[in-house]
Order: structure tokens, then C-alpha cells, then sequence
């Protein structure tokens, strides 16, 4: 069952650098899960970023975070904040809660049909 995460994190001063790096790092790792449909990630303010991630499964979730390297970004990227807000959308499985709990997730609902990946989806589709 595919789900969405919105992040907020809120970076401790002097470490904008280091985790804007960091976080860098971690766009390239997605690339090597083909079931992370989308990692976004912008900046607001100097000293907060907020991130978009969906992935298509369970398991790309649980492979991109068990990727080693990724380990050191994220833990990084984690070190470098004072708070972090994670909201998730869609229903993954008790592994992935297990995983996301360590971010303080909160759990939405999504209205009726709102939330669903194209099963045609073509990443070199010109329409």
C-alpha cells in the first residue's frame, strides 16, 4: 500500500550547512529504489526544511532506510535538528510504524479515493 510522509525539520543553529549536505546525500540514495516515487525536499525559512516522500511499498520504505549509504545522512540530518514533525498519509504496515515512530509520526486521514498511485504510471510518458 503505497504512503505519503510530510517532515518538518526544524535545524539547530550553525548546522544549516551540514544538514542541507546531508540531505543532498540522501536525494541520491532514493535513486536506487525505484519505489520512492517522490522525495522532496525545500527550505521555507534558513533554519527549516520540509520534506515530501511517497513511496509506492512498503518494502521500497523499508529499503531505502535499511540502505547503507544513507545511514549516515540521515543520522546526520537527524543530529543536526531540534525538533522533527512527521505526518504520514495512507496505511503502511507495522514495520514501517516501528520505523517511523523513532520520528514522532502522526497519522492522517485521506479522503476517499484521494490518495492513490497511477498503476500506468511511465516516467518517459510525453502526455
Amino acid at each position: 500500500m503505497p504512503f505519503m510522509l510530510k517532515i518538518q525539520w526544524d535545524i539547530k543553529a550553525g548546522q544549516e550547512g551540514v544538514f542541507r549536505a546531508n540531505q543532498a546525500a540522501l536525494c541520491e540514495v532514493m535513486l536506487e529504489h525505484p519505489g520512492v516515487i517522490c522525495y522532496h525536499a525545500d527550505y521555507p525559512s534558513p533554519r527549516v526544511s520540509q520534506w515530501t516522500e511517497i513511496y509506492a511499498t512498503d518494502e521500497a520504505f523499508e529499503a531505502h532506510l535499511a540502505n547503507e549509504k544513507g545511514k549516515a545522512p540521515l543520522a546526520t540530518v537527524i543530529e543536526a535538528c531540534e525538533k522533527i514533525t512527521c505526518q504520514c498519509w495512507g496505511n503502511p504496515n507495522g514495520r514501517s510504524k516501528e520505523i517511523l515512530a523513532g520520528f514522532g509520526t502522526t497519522y492522517h486521514e485521506t479522503a476517499e479515493n484521494a490518495f492513490v498511485l497511477n498503476p500506468r504510471a511511465d516516467k518517459d510518458s510525453r502526455i
